[in-house]
């Protein structure tokens, strides 16, 4: 069990770590992010996005979901599901 329990708690620290990183970064800084290799960067990329909100976000979320890939629907999808407000 204390494996498990470290193993969560590094993962929190460096999502904490990850999204005090990212909280300033812009749109434009974020979007590269997406597609990164490492699922709990594209995660903090994504929070970033959803707590930014407005036009720009939403606009960048339809164009995900309207896209033929279905990873970049998925990211879209996610985006649009939590923002915490739509301008």
């Amino acid at each position: 069990m204390k494996v498990i329990e470290k193993y969560k708690q590094k993962k929190e620290r460096r999502e904490i770590f990850l999204y005090e990183k990212y909280k300033n970064y812009t749109i434009e800084q974020l979007t590269p992010i997406l597609y990164d290799n490492d699922p709990l960067k594209r995660n903090a990329a994504i929070f970033c996005l959803q707590i930014l909100s407005g036009d720009d976000v939403f606009n960048l979320s339809m164009n995900l979901c309207h896209s033929r890939d279905n990873y970049k629907k998925k990211i879209g999808v996610t985006i649009l599901s939590q923002m915490t407000h739509v301008i």
